[in-house]
Order: C-alpha cells, then structure tokens, then sequence
C-alpha cells in the first residue's frame, strides 16, 4: 500500500513540475514544458546544455514579447497573415492525415512485399445478368477445391472463359502494387500452393492460388524493335514482316547500332525516335509471355530471341538490371515506395477507415428524415420538376446530418449527386442511399481536416509555430527593418551622432575575383592585368564560371588576407585556393589606402542602417518589457536540466 502511495506521489509531482509557470509577462504565462518544447526543437550541440539554456533564455522572452506586440497590432487579422497561415496548413494536413492512418506500417509492409514476387492463378467467373448464379457458381468451385479436386480441373468445369482456359488461369508473377490493395491483401497471405475464399471485385467472382514464390527480380530498363502486324493482315504481309524482322534481327546480333536500327525500322512509334527505350519495367505492366521474355534476358545488353505476339514481332534489349532494395536504408527506393503508397488505393482504405473514429470526434448526429420522401425530392429536383408544389416536409434546406458547429443540408446533396453524373465516375449508378453514405463520408472527413487543431495536439502546435513565427516577422518588419531603412532622417541624425563608428580602415580598391578553377583563375589574372577596363566583359561575357566586384575593401576584409602580403597599385596578387572551398581567389588593385578615414554617409549606409536597427529594437524591447512585465520563477528554472 505504501509503495503505491509512493508511486502516486511522484507521478502527481512529476506532472506538477511539468506544468509549473516558468515566467509570466503580464497576465501571460509561460510553462516549464512550452520553453523546452520550444528549446529542444534547435539545440545548440557547440555548447553545454546549461550553457545553452541560459544563452536561450532571454532569446525566448523576447521572441514571446515580440509575438504578443504582433497580436497587440492585430497583425494576426490582416489578409497576408491569414492567407499564409490557411495555405501552411494545406500543406500539412496531408501528412498529418497519413501519419493517423499509419502509413509507416503501410511502408513497413510495402517493404516486406516487395521482396517477394508470387507466381498467381485464378478462378475467374464473371459477373452476368444472373449475379446469384455467379455467386453459387464460384462457392460451388470452392467447395470442391475444399474437398481436394485439381485446381486446373476445378477451373475447366466452372469457366466459360476459353483463354482463361487456355492459360490455365494463369496470371504469371506479380509484385507488390501489381494489383488492387484488396486483392494483393489475400494474395500475400497465401503459401505456396494455398488457394482463398472467394472474393467479390467489380467485374466478377474470384479465387486465387499461390502457385509458387520467388524472391523479388526488380526491374528492367529496356528497349524495343517492333515489326508490327497491318489490321487484317494477309499471309503474303506476315511472311514480308517476319523477313523483315530476320534482317533487321541479324543487324542487331551483328553490333549494328540497336536506337539506330529502332528509329529506322520500328513500328512504335511513342518510342522508336529514343533509341526504342521503353522505360523501366516491373511485373504487372504487360502481359505473362512478354514480362517472361523481358525477365528471362539474362546480361546487361543482351538480345531476346525475336518474340511474337498479337501485336507483331518484338526484339528486346536489355539495357540494366534494377534489383530491388534489401535493406530500409535505401532511401531512393524507399521514397519511391513512399510515393507508390501515397497514391496507392492502400492508403485510401486507411483513411476510409478512419471516417468511424473521425465522426465520433467531430460529433456526427443524423437528422430524421422520410428517406424515401427525400429519395423522391432528390429525383424531381434533378428532372427540374417544381419541388416547391410537389413536397411540403422536405426542401432543400432540409436537415441531412450534423457535427459539432456545421450543418450539412439537401441542396449540398444534390449538387454533389450532381457532380458525380456529370463526371461520369462509377458511382453513377449507385443508389441514392449508397451515395449519401459517400457523402457523409467526404463531409466528415472535410470537417475534420478542417478543425484538425482541435483533434490534434501536435498539428495545433505546428500550425501555431508557424504562426508565432511570420507574426515575429510581422513585428521586425514593422517596429525595426522598415523603420529604420526608409526614414532617412532618422538614419543620417544617427550616423552624425555616431560618425566615429563608421571609419574605413586602411586598405584598397580593387576588382575581386572568384572562380571554380586554378587555370581559370590565372587566364583571368593576365587578362585583367593587361586591361582592367575591360573586366566585366572577361567574367561575364565568356564561358568561364566566375564571380566578381569592384569595391573598395579593408585589408581584413579581403579574401585568404595576409598581414605580410604587400600589395601594388595596378598589379594582381597570386590565386589562392580557398581554404572551405573548390574556389580560387585573387584581386587587381586600383588603388591603396594607406591611412584611417572616415565614411561618408553614402559608404556607411548599410552599417548605419543595421546599428540602427538594432538600437530601435532594444528601445522596442524595452518598451514591451514596461508593458509586460516579466516575473521569472527561479524555483522552476532548478529544475530544468
């Protein structure tokens, strides 16, 4: 009993601790656990951590002064500020959504099938006018599998299909993302030899059979030569193209150039004028017989035997073997399954699952209505019949369903009904409850994504970074940076009154130069030399990568400077390789200055302008430290380690 007295104790003060006030300004407060939140996010790992949260500090009650400022100004209600934050979120929301429907398990999985590729048959019988009778068709073949008769036989006696017949239901390898997420699911989860339930899709009955299993072959990058076939074609055309694909096909085993003779005697024409290269190639993108002949080439550059198909004569090359990833480290190929997984119906699913939980966060309640009577409005309305005679208990104002501050009425209904016919997607001829059942679904996903800050913590504490962040800018931007760079009356009051700050040092004028190479570098160096006036036409108007300047510089502020370096008025210094960096740097001096002087306003500008900055920004901060007052709780900082 003690010991769970104890416990209790420790955790109510562990908690107690975290939600401790770390200061306050005003009536504002700020917890132990915003300021490491905010904090842990950039650490400075050149530093210890206490060295760091110290420094971090009074950086962090500044930025909170500067933000609520912003909020004080109503920065937060101009349209920028609003536009910037609603589009922020767009962008983010996806990923957040993905994240709930666990695409990590959805990649992790993806990965481990990828490793695999399964030799695939199936049972097929096709939806007819009769559904029930397919349907008793299809569970009378899966009885008599279950009673141990062949496959093959099973297959015979239940199809009509002759070239299901006659590739013996036969599918050949797939892959994963080969096949509709639903089906891939049962197919994965089949040993060798294994045959499943029957499934529903929308074209019929099926049952697969894992024939065999092999470890994943990867891809191909291939080209083709196609001696296509005339519609119709006559005995005397066939003979004349198979002659021709002999020729053709002794040139390429002869070393005859392969984009050469596909650009000249190909017949598919999207890829003959590139070399016949056809792309890279999985399992599931053409047929068995020709996916068989592509896999079965064997070296990097090899040639098939020609190959014939309804569509004429193929001759194929291997141009490279792309094996598929062993390890999760491959981030090309995980960022490719990534993007498969994002636009794959898999995550699709996921997210239609999620729509139970949503609506029970969002406080979906539906309304009652007369389903029939507004079945009946729905098809007057649509048939631009006068609702308003014909129905008195429903309009198009009519109630359909709630969430917690929206309401979702019939005229939203009908435009969706609407939308869908007039695309002409395959929900067309579903029943009106069958659509209304979509619709809540679109809504309420809607209303979620919408208000996604109110059901998620980290997405609420994302969307306000960013915000805290572009009202900051906000307030620089109008308290400091525009200030002080368009009020050129404050600015030169400030250079008279601190003219002994801005001196130039001694040093000198002169063309500095930048380039990528040491032969570069020299080339410029002698040209230069021999006609300075002609500079800019040497780096900029000439194939050479360079970069350059003509000002005037401090010796500290010139490039690799060293104190023992004399330099000579109308001479080049020697190119110097940087030291961080492939980059070769010289200069041509115009001229030396050899004593301290001081700046005109004009040269002194930007310096002025960034002091002065800075001196606005201090009187700023301490005019918010006046108005909020900050109150750091000491006790609280102890324990922060």
């Amino acid at each position: 009993m003690f010991k769970k007295l104890f416990c209790s104790a420790v955790i109510i003060c562990s908690i107690h601790i975290q939600a401790q006030t770390l200061f306050t300004y005003g009536n504002k407060t700020v917890s132990k656990k915003e300021f490491l939140l905010a904090f842990d996010k950039n650490p400075n790992l050149e530093m210890s951590r206490r060295k760091a949260l110290d420094e971090y500090k009074d950086l962090f009650i500044n930025f909170k002064l500067k933000v609520q400022s912003a909020y004080d100004e109503k920065l937060n209600e101009t349209a920028l500020f609003k536009s910037e934050s609603e589009t922020f979120k767009k962008q983010i929301v996806e990923s957040f959504i993905n994240e709930e429907a666990n695409i990590k398990t959805l990649l992790n999985e993806a990965f481990e099938r990828s490793q695999k590729d399964i030799n695939l048959s199936q049972i097929f019988i096709a939806n007819g006018s009769d559904t029930v009778a397919s349907r008793m068709a299809i569970f009378k073949a899966y009885q008599e599998l279950l009673s141990g008769k062949n496959f093959l036989e099973v297959l015979k006696k239940f199809t009509t299909d002759s070239s299901q017949i006659q590739s013996e239901g036969n599918l050949g390898f797939i892959t994963v993302f080969s096949l509709p997420y639903e089906i891939e699911n049962i197919v994965y989860n089949l040993k060798k030899g294994q045959f499943s339930m029957p499934y529903k899709s929308a074209y019929g009955w099926h049952i697969f059979k894992n024939i065999q299993d092999r470890p994943a072959v990867g891809k191909r990058k291939i080209a083709q030569i196609l001696l296509s076939y005339p519609p119709n074609f006559t005995t005397a055309e066939k003979e004349s193209i198979d002659q021709k694909a002999k020729e053709v096909y002794s040139k390429v085993l002869a070393g005859e150039d392969f984009g050469k003779l596909a650009e000249a005697y190909s017949n598919d024409y999207s890829t003959a004028n590139n070399n016949g290269f056809m792309g890279v190639v999985g399992l599931g993108k053409y047929n068995k017989d020709f996916e068989e002949l592509i896999f079965s080439i064997k070296n990097q550059n090899d040639i098939s035997p020609m190959f014939f198909t309804t569509y004429g004569i193929h001759i194929v090359k291997l141009i490279e073997k792309i094996p598929v990833a062993t390890s999760m480290k491959d981030d090309a190929f995980i960022e490719d399954l990534r993007t498969h997984v994002v636009n794959n119906d898999r995550l699709a699913l996921a997210k239609k699952n999620l729509v139970v939980k949503w609506k029970k966060l969002i406080g979906y309640r539906k309304a009652f209505y007369n389903d029939k009577e507004v079945w009946r409005y729905i098809d007057s309305s649509l048939k631009g019949k006068s609702v308003n005679t014909l129905f008195s208990l429903v309009n198009d104002s009519t109630l359909l369903f709630s969430f917690k501050n929206a309401n979702v009425r019939l005229y939203e209904f009908i435009d969706y009904v609407k939308n869908v016919r007039f695309a002409g997607v395959d929900r067309e001829d579903k029943d009106y409850a069958t659509l209304m059942n979509m619709f809540e679904e679109m809504k309420s996903s809607e209303y979620y994504k919408n208000n996604l800050e109110e059901f998620n913590l980290n997405f609420k504490q994302q969307i306000k970074e960013f915000n805290d962040a572009n009202l900051l800018f906000a307030a620089m931007d109008k308290f400091v940076w525009n200030k002080a760079a368009e009020d050129t009356v404050a600015l030169k009051n400030y250079f008279e009154k601190n003219q002994s700050k801005y001196v130039w040092q001694p040093g000198v004028a002169a063309i500095n130069i930048t380039t990528n190479s040491l032969q570069d570098a020299e080339m410029l160096t002698k040209k230069i030399t021999q006609s300075p006036e002609n500079w800019r036409e040497y780096v900029y108007h000439s194939n050479i990568n360079a970069m350059a300047d003509s000002a005037r510089y401090e010796y500290e502020q010139l490039p690799n400077y060293n104190a023992e370096t004399r330099y000579k008025i109308h001479t080049a210094t020697r190119p110097v390789k940087s030291k961080s960096e492939e980059q070769y740097h010289f200069i041509y001096v115009t001229a030396i200055f050899n004593q301290s002087e001081p700046r005109t306003f004009a040269e002194a500008r930007g310096m002025v302008i960034n002091d002065y900055q800075q001196e606005l920004e201090k009187k700023w901060l301490e005019s918010l430290k006046k108005k909020y007052p900050v109150k750091w709780n000491e006790a609280v900082w102890k324990t922060i380690q």
